[in-house]
């Protein structure tokens, strides 16, 4: 599905050693340095000084599971597993652990993926230093044509494969595959899927292994992406040229696959594919052409964002209706996207109930063909246009602030898209002069053109099942919706924000800095209590929040559910005087934002804005606070989405884990889980607005901004915004009876049944601790984690083959008292659930009784350290761990202050006293989420 003609294969072999650029009249990001060894082998390096003294490096191979034959589906995605057990320079079983001890995670910081035409394999460098960057590039050689492929380390792969197989095995990876085989059947998609068949899993030998590696692994077919803070880019390139010079191909180079055809001449086809357990119904509508793989220039970007900014527009209509009284569906998207350069496609979906799967498919064609028949207007058009020309001065504004593992992976993502690598500040300019010439005409006639033509698919997914020839009743419904003419769409008018003068300004009555952590803390004479920290982690982004009341401490009794019922629609209610839609178009031109959450011990109202409107922003969350809307639209579409939710919290193992388990382990409080859907059903805006008055208008009140904003900017915009507010209380309730949450007591094993299709469960072990209040503690229980998940990972992953995914951590609260567990959980097959529960609970029990080595100390705590180190030049963790509520929380200054230091210096000894006060088997409550698979 990679490559369309013969033609075009011969083309990439002959230019596989160019860069896009090379034939493009796009520019390459200046900073980037592009390069192509005498073998093929391309690479690329960028420096980026975030985080400094650290350099995030990929290995791109253009090789997936396209190339596989019949006989090796699941190949190319288990030759990635193979190159994490042994190599040339890297002995089986040794390399996670080699790599740990130079301070790098498994899985956070050495990791791979595989997909339809790609394999990279992904370093996050600690050090920059020459022999910490050689390792990595001897390491990605060995990837390239060293891998040991021993026969024995394939075997004991075989169940983690397998594994893997049944944690991606979903309702939702059923329905995805019928679509495939409905939409490309005679193309090699449907038969490829990455994960691969059990069958070949199972019984694919060495031989075959060797044969696959051999014929796709080549210098050609990889590329090398460097991106950190690479003081001497020619230091880079000779570790690159000193480690790939020599490699070479096995062989002649071999073609891409053919990969079928797009089937065309099919006219109005419909497929209705049933999944009792799907949590509502997917409609989709789509029109399959051959991809056009226009080479990467001016002009194919500017016909992308012309059709993009149609989608966008058609968008914002359908986020409209679903809000609208009597909408027959929940949610809708408009789309056009070439795929894996074989298929272009155009389409639009929704997804609904299953009695309302009519009334969606007339609007989803009603839709297409309004805007198809009459275009669209001066203020939608506006709109899409201030929304993208936003976008692209946040990318430019935040460009040198880069994280340097999120722009390797980027650059990844636009070499195997054969794309040019640009500057954000370039795409600006580019955009701007786009704009400055575009028509709404113009962004209408692409829409019109793409939708030409006779091959309609229509596929129907999900909890609908028909009696009688399903797909004739389908295509029904859309030659009926044909026959009725459509209006154009109604012009709007422009509103004005109705919010930007809250009165005169507050006054500070208390103001200072804390130096060691560089927060300033002030006071308003209303009592609101405001910290700003000044970063350069994100250019051009301030991080807000609001913290008030008191969260779930202040819940209501009697009325299950109010929490989620809560989140779902204080947002979605608008303003007294705005709805939602009206919001997002008069901040069109601004980047401003607003989310709402109840935590554990506070509401949380926050957005994500830049130093130009940070004013904007405060207006924003201010109005929420002094008029919130509480709109019947938000009601309705938190009930339409009900059904949906249930059904996946009653069917799979992942909703009975947020729901009965964690109201398990939190001893069935009615603020945990989710009470009976006709409980849930009874919530109303009448109890979320009693709810909320009094926190809203009164309680305690404190505002956290972080980012790229100066302190005095910053105190000036929330004077003149919460500021003005009527006087607050000065401090919090104690909340001291709701502060008690028991952790169940082992020894304990509950069983959670549930019926479904998929056959996977999962087992949780639980260790109550402690809560977070005695910070020392908590550190050092999660580097005990950290150990135990290191111990899972060799023993029940690597030595007995049986999980994919074992993940240990440690929770502490800081709302809860005396609540905290260590945790580990493994999705399996339900015939394990049992045997793994008793693993785990004995390799915990053996941690307890000692003794853990230097070694694995050693290997737990250097990454760590490695993590804790980037975590600080992270605006999330300072937004959400030391800035927030710290004048509530003063502790939390001094836990930033010695956070490095303390964990430092935690001494094997500690961990060894609290794997033994806390791990004992005794102590162990555990749930198997147990499918009872229908037959």
């Amino acid at each position: 599905m990679i490559r369309l003609t013969c033609a075009f294969v011969l083309l990439c072999l002959t230019a596989s050693a160019q860069w896009p650029q090379d034939q493009s009249d796009i520019k390459p990001d200046p900073k980037a340095t592009f390069g192509v060894l005498e073998n093929g082998l391309r690479y690329v390096i960028l420096p980026n000084p975030e985080p400094p003294g650290r350099a995030s490096i990929r290995l791109y191979m253009d090789v997936g599971s396209l190339m596989e034959e019949n006989d090796q589906q699941g190949m190319a995605h288990y030759l990635e597993h193979m190159a994490f057990n042994g190599s040339r320079h890297f002995p089986g079983g040794e390399m996670v652990e080699y790599f740990q001890r130079l301070g790098m995670g498994f899985g956070a910081d050495t990791n791979a993926h595989t997909s339809f035409k790609e394999t990279v394999y992904m370093l996050e460098l600690p050090k920059i230093e020459s022999s910490m960057l050689g390792e990595g590039m001897q390491l990605f050689r060995d990837y390239l044509d060293g891998m040991a492929l021993g026969e024995k380390e394939i075997n004991k792969e075989r169940g983690i494969i397998l594994s893997e197989k049944l944690s991606r095995d979903s309702i939702e990876y059923r329905t995805m595959l019928a679509g495939y085989k409905f939409a490309l059947p005679d193309s090699l998609l449907p038969e490829r899927l990455p994960i691969g068949q059990e069958e070949t899993i199972k019984t694919m030998q060495r031989p075959r292994f060797a044969e696959f590696y051999k014929k796709w692994y080549s210098p050609k077919r990889a590329v090398v992406v460097a991106v950190g803070d690479f003081k001497d880019v020619g230091a880079v390139k000779e570790q690159i040229e000193k480690n790939f010079a020599d490699a070479k191909a096995n062989g002649p180079e071999v073609a891409d696959p053919d990969l079928g055809k797009i089937s065309t001449g099919r006219g109005l086809i419909a497929k209705l594919h049933t999944e009792p357990e799907a949590q509502a119904v997917d409609i989709s509508v789509e029109m399959l052409r051959p991809a056009k793989n226009k080479p990467d220039s001016i002009a194919s970007r500017r016909e992308k964002m012309v059709r993009d900014l149609a989608d966008s527009i058609i968008n914002e209509r359908l986020s409209k209706l679903a809000k609208a009284e009597g909408a027959p569906f929940i949610s809708g998207e408009s789309y056009s996207y070439e795929y894996l350069k074989f298929v272009e496609v155009i389409g639009i979906m929704a997804q609904c109930a299953p009695d309302q799967w009519k009334d969606a498919l007339t609007l989803l064609e009603t839709e297409i063909r309004r805007a198809v028949q009459h275009g669209f207007t001066d203020a939608e058009f506006e709109e899409a246009k201030a929304k993208l020309l936003k976008t692209a001065e946040l990318r430019a504004a935040q460009a040198d602030s880069r994280k340097s593992r999120d722009l390797a992976s980027g650059l990844v993502s636009v070499i195997a898209a054969d794309k040019v690598i640009t500057h954000p500040s370039d795409d600006l300019a580019r955009i701007k002069t786009v704009l400055a010439s575009l028509t709404k005409e113009e962004c209408h006639t692409a829409l019109a053109d793409t939708w030409k033509g006779d091959d309609v698919q229509i596929f129907v997914g999900g909890n609908l099942k028909l009696e009688g020839n399903a797909e004739e009743q389908i295509k029904a419904v859309y030659q009926a919706s044909q026959a009725n003419p459509v209006a154009a769409p109604k012009q709007e008018e422009a509103v004005s924000f109705a919010y930007t003068d809250f009165g005169t300004p507050g006054k500070i009555i208390f103001q200072k800095v804390e130096q060691d952590v560089e927060v300033t803390l002030a006071t308003f004479e209303n009592n609101v209590r405001a910290n700003i920290k000044s970063t350069p982690f994100e250019k051009g982004t301030v991080r807000v929040t609001l913290n008030f009341g008191g969260g779930k401490l202040s819940t209501p009794t009697g009325k299950p559910g109010i929490i989620p019922f809560a989140q779902s629609t204080f947002i979605m209610g608008g303003l007294k005087a705005h709805n939602v839609d009206d919001i997002r178009r008069i901040f069109a031109s601004k980047t401003v934002s607003s989310d709402f959450s109840v935590g554990d011990e506070a509401f949380m109202l926050s957005g994500r804005t830049t130093p130009q409107d940070l004013e904007a922003q405060l207006q924003l969350l201010t109005a929420y606070m002094t008029a919130p809307g509480y709109r019947e639209e938000a009601a309705r579409q938190f009930q339409k989405n009900l059904e949906p939710m249930y059904v996946q919290l009653k069917h799979t193992a992942e909703g009975i884990m947020a729901d009965k388990v964690v109201a398990f382990i939190h001893s069935d409080d009615y603020r945990f889980g989710f009470p009976p859907i006709t409980e849930m059903q009874k919530r109303n805006l009448a109890e979320l607005e009693a709810w909320m008055t009094k926190p809203l208008t009164e309680d305690f009140l404190e505002v956290s901004i972080v980012g790229d904003v100066e302190s005095g900017a910053a105190l000036d915009a929330i004077a003149k915004t919460l500021g003005t507010l009527p006087k607050r209380a000065a401090e919090k309730p104690s909340y001291e009876k709701a502060r008690v949450m028991p952790f169940p007591q082992g020894p304990v094993v509950k069983d959670m049944p549930f019926d479904t299709e998929i056959p996977k469960a999962i087992a949780a072990m639980y260790w109550p601790t402690g809560d977070m209040l005695d910070i020392q503690r908590t550190r050092r229980l999660s580097l005990l984690g950290s150990v135990l998940d290191d111990r899972l990972r060799i023993k029940v992953r690597e030595e007995l083959g049986e999980t994919y995914s074992p993940a240990c951590y440690h929770v502490a609260s800081d709302t809860f008292t005396g609540y905290g567990y260590m945790t580990a959980m493994i999705e399996c097959k339900p015939e394990q659930a049992a045997s793994i529960t008793e693993l785990v609970i004995k390799i915990a029990a053996e941690l307890a009784s000692g003794p853990i080595t230097d070694d694995e100390f050693e290997r737990a705590q250097k990454p760590l350290m490695t993590q804790l180190e980037q975590m600080r030049r992270d605006n999330r963790y300072w937004a959400q761990n030391v800035v927030r509520n710290c004048q509530e929380h003063p502790e939390r200054l001094d836990w930033a202050k010695n956070l490095l230091s303390d964990f430092q210096g935690i001494s094997k000894e500690e961990i060894q006293a609290l794997a033994k006060e806390f791990l004992e088997a005794n102590r162990a409550v555990a749930v198997k989420i147990l499918p009872q698979v229908k037959k």
